[in-house]
């Protein structure tokens, strides 16, 4: 037997934590023990007599691997896995404009609104992928701009997706990411019969700090929003996404304004999720009102969520993103101009250029060796699609995205376990 090559220790609090990167399990130890489990573990031979219930389990856990296993099949494998090749993934931005001018948001909101044509052929798009077989499911996603500015087209083609799986016997869920200020009962209720499972809706810090960036005139955004969430989490899911900088981490004011404004009897139904802006610098950011922030949300009755690595989502073997002109790419942060795509009448999508090379993950083809060689491979999985687009371009290689990868990478996975325990240090 071997110890894996994807096992990382990592400091949480007066203990360590054991993690392994392909099978994501992990154990916590008393910080005092960990050099004792670090020698089992990485000499599982020598201790398994002595400790052969622990060892077995570690081998379970994959912690410990046989002599002759291929982890780099195990990590490939679990690539193939995350990638769903049995679902489609429509992401759809029904319009690039938006009723509120948050700092952050990296979109120009251009004055783009989906055409009855651009729908139409959307609708093509979706007969047209659902005709292959190996495709179990619809996955449809809205986002913008503010997508419900054009609540009419999400409405219409979200029915439509929902009857037409139905109809061939694929599965189907709709998500909505909104700033949550333009719904009212009456569309909340139909994007729930029309098969919105969950909304992802930002909050920006306690009242006065919300309704300073996301400005609403006279009316207070932050009410409003808190107002239709007490009524999509009574049937759906909500994430509550916190978007955090140095200037608004208030933890007891953010959750005073939050048990203000939200109904006891919803916050089953919410997943606090923790993110941080992304101009902004983390070390910049106190981690420990981080964590206050997180404990706070559980403490509510929410489930917290920290952010944590992954594939990203326009890796999925099926996936488009849909603009409102009908431009097809797979980055949503790239403008109309830049997407080298074009939804045609038949559902079919016109490439101006072969995007294969771009598009795909370049992991085990030669092209991403620095990432195929690292440590952290099966936690990360590399640059995403821009990044990898940016680079391709550049130099012809694809190399690491993160500027102090061995803290971005701890940091990535302690965030991982604090979500699964719900709990921190």
């Amino acid at each position: 037997m071997k110890t894996s090559k994807y096992n990382y220790i990592v400091p949480f609090g007066e203990k360590h934590i054991f993690f392994n990167g392909i099978t994501e399990a992990f154990f916590l130890v008393p910080s005092e023990r960990k050099d004792t489990y670090r020698t089992i573990i990485e000499n599982p031979d020598k201790n398994k007599d002595a400790f052969e219930s622990f060892v077995s389990k570690m081998k379970v856990q994959g912690f410990v691997v046989d002599d002759g296993v291929d982890e780099m099949k195990k990590v490939k494998e679990k690539f193939n896995l995350l990638t769903v090749p049995e679902q489609y993934f429509l992401l759809v931005l029904p319009t690039y404009q938006c009723n509120l001018r948050c700092w952050y948001c990296v979109q120009n909101h251009e004055n783009l609104f989906m055409t009855d044509e651009v729908l139409e052929n959307l609708k093509m798009l979706i007969r047209r992928k659902l005709s292959d077989e190996s495709i179990k499911e619809l996955h449809l996603s809205w986002f913008g701009g503010e997508p419900l500015l054009a609540y009419d087209k999400v409405l219409s083609l979200t029915l439509f997706a929902r009857d037409y799986a139905d109809e061939n016997g694929k599965g189907f869920s709709s998500a909505v990411t909104s700033n949550g200020t333009l719904l009212t009962p009456e569309r909340i209720d139909a994007l729930r019969d029309a098969g919105v499972v969950n909304y992802q809706i930002t909050i920006d810090g306690d009242r006065d700090m919300h309704n300073s960036i996301k400005k609403l005139g006279e009316i207070s955004a932050y009410d409003r929003t808190l107002d239709n969430i007490n009524l999509i989490a009574r049937h759906t899911h909500v994430n509550l996404r916190f978007n955090y900088t140095h200037d608004n981490l208030r933890p007891r004011m953010i959750f005073e304004s939050l048990r203000s404004k939200l109904n006891p009897d919803v916050v089953k139904n919410i997943n606090f999720t923790i993110f941080k802006v992304w101009q902004e610098d983390q070390k910049s950011v106190n981690e420990r009102d981080v964590d206050r922030l997180f404990n706070l949300g559980m403490e509510t009755g929410m489930r917290s969520s920290l952010q944590t690595a992954g594939l990203c989502y326009a890796d999925h073997v099926h996936y488009d993103c849909v603009l409102p002109n009908g431009r097809v790419g797979k980055c949503d942060n790239h403008s109309p101009e830049d997407m080298p795509g074009m939804l045609q009448s038949d559902g079919t999508i016109l490439w101006g250029e072969d995007m294969t090379e771009f598009y795909r993950p370049h992991l085990f083809d030669g092209k991403q060796k620095q990432c195929e060689t690292c440590g952290y491979l099966p936690i990360c999985w590399g640059p995403c699609v821009a990044k990898r687009e940016a680079m391709l371009k550049t130099n012809g290689m694809i190399g690491c995205m993160y500027q102090d990868k061995e803290d971005d990478m701890k940091r990535l996975i302690l965030n991982t376990c604090k979500t699964r325990l719900q709990v921190t240090q």
